[in-house]
């Protein structure tokens, strides 16, 4: 009977480790396997067992990469995707299948950072995206593009934090920023995409754009920054941003240097609010007084007219080194009034009249705006286009627009009118004689109509910003031959009053 139990117990035990044996052959067998399972373009192009291997073929195989982007690693295209799993699948691939696949793609990526520039909405553009390798060719570029538009001085005071009030003639930046969104994050670059490796590169697209044919020219003796601008259809402000070195349109140019003559195309913009002191002149009134005592004919000036000297505390924006058409005016301080010119006449000698508050300067043509004013733009070449009269502001909206000279209204439309040109808004144009024209526009309201007749210093508008302006101001133009009618040619307002 003992016998007969020992071998049962003998037999139960024998089972039991047959089990165990048995059960752990299974549970290895039916063991799940870590896997990676790879897609490109959201496609399954194979399984590995092994992802770091995946990732030292494509570093060591893209030497070409490394050399050329001076790196040190290169990672899988922008597509690429690999998915950790467990699988009871022992179909794998292979790495170098797998790397053959990627290769054939010639989509690799590099390690780099990637700027994105969001535009205002109302400029409607797509946002601009810009890889760089090292965030400090992004920063150094920004930094040569201010360097561009204002001085190392200016742009070290603003840095600085240092005092934003003036006392003096001259002018100081308030607040600066770009009027677009720019953000930067670290990311994964195709080499296929554009990368800016240095910041020469980078500071040149920035300011010139991606299209830019750069161009140069050679100085000639007799050359200035005015000749020069002129000649390639640049104003002298856009050649000096375009070459920094040149600090003024008085710099001396040496014939045998080279001058960068490429057309700016700003990338960005650079909003600089400025807050200027400018000394103006207040031109004098004159008045006539009849001397009965002296024959007819008779004329002397009795007392010299002395114009007045006034200090502007102005406000205004400057846009990529332009200065913005409007300009706010806070307050005006005279520091010399200006002396009435008195003019003694014999008896039944005509007196020199003057209309209402417009003040008559005596010369043959009178000015469009009230005291005090600022000239915001000029005649000259604008971003490759050129400006064909000036832009005068300060006088705020709504200011009375008088008349330059006698002559004829030929032209009075209002902004959005059947005949208008949404160019210019609401317009009035004037026929004087010899065949000159004068156009006025952006206007907020008319005060004339067509076929009226109108003296020097007759109020035919207002000030506005209508049609094609930003901010208020008036656009000033004067030409031979009536403008956009047959044959006419613009010529510079200011040439009037020298």
């Amino acid at each position: 009977m003992k016998s007969k139990i020992i071998t049962i117990t003998i037999t139960i035990c024998l089972i039991a480790l047959y089990m165990v044996c048995y059960f752990n052959k299974y549970e290895e067998a039916t063991k799940a396997n870590e896997a990676y399972l790879v897609y490109l373009d959201d496609k399954k192009i194979g399984m590995i067992d092994n992802d770091t291997e995946l990732y030292n073929i494509i570093n060591n195989e893209q030497q070409a990469i490394k050399d050329k982007y001076k790196v040190d690693g290169v990672y899988p295209p922008t597509s690429f995707e690999i998915i950790k799993t467990n699988t009871y699948d022992d179909n794998y691939s292979t790495v170098d299948d797998i790397y053959k696949k990627m290769a054939k793609l010639d989509n690799f990526t590099v390690k780099g950072y990637v700027v994105t520039i969001k535009f205002p909405e109302e400029e409607k553009k797509d946002d601009l995206v810009i890889n760089v390798l090292d965030k400090s060719v992004f920063e150094q570029a920004i930094r040569n593009f201010i360097l561009a538009f204002i001085t190392e001085e200016e742009l070290n005071k603003y840095v600085d934090n240092e005092d934003k009030t003036l006392t003096e003639i001259g002018s100081i930046i308030q607040t600066m920023y770009f009027n677009e969104t720019i953000t930067i994050k670290e990311a994964y670059i195709s080499v296929n995409d554009k990368i800016f490796t240095d910041v020469e590169s980078l500071s040149q697209y920035l300011l010139f754009g991606p299209d830019a044919k750069m161009s140069s020219y050679e100085v000639q003796y007799g050359d200035d920054i005015e000749s020069i601008s002129e000649a390639h259809q640049l104003n002298p402000q856009e050649l000096i941003i375009a070459n920094p070195y040149l600090r003024g349109t008085n710099t001396i140019l040496s014939a045998g240097s080279k001058i960068n003559v490429t057309l700016l195309n700003p990338m960005i913009t650079l909003v600089c609010e400025m807050y200027r002191i400018e000394q103006t002149e207040t031109p004098f009134t004159k008045k006539t007084v009849v001397d009965s005592s002296k024959e007819y004919g008779y004329s002397e000036v009795t007392q010299a007219g002395v114009t007045g000297l006034t200090l502007n505390h102005e406000y205004y924006q400057v846009k990529n080194g332009e200065q913005s058409s409007e300009l706010k005016i806070e307050k005006s301080e005279q520091i010399r009034e200006a002396v009435e010119q008195v003019t003694t006449v014999g008896k039944n000698t005509p007196a020199i009249s003057i209309s209402g508050s417009y003040i008559d300067t005596g010369g043959s043509w009178g000015w469009a705006t009230n005291q005090p004013y600022a000239i915001t733009s000029g005649f000259t070449w604008r971003w490759g286009k050129h400006h064909d009269g000036i832009d005068i502001s300060g006088t705020g909206y709504g200011s009375p627009i008088y008349s330059i000279g006698d002559g004829v209204v030929v032209e009075a439309q209002a902004a959005g009118s059947g005949g208008a040109r949404w160019k210019e808004g609401t317009y009035v144009v004037i026929q004087h004689a010899n065949n000159i024209y004068s156009l006025y526009a952006h206007m907020s309201a008319l005060k004339v109509s067509v076929g009226q007749t109108v003296s020097k210093g007759t109020v035919i508008g207002a000030m506005g910003q209508t049609g094609y302006a930003f901010g208020t101001h008036l656009h000033l133009s004067v030409s031979t031959g009536q403008p956009y009618h047959g044959s006419y040619q613009f010529i510079d307002p200011l040439r009037l009053y020298q």
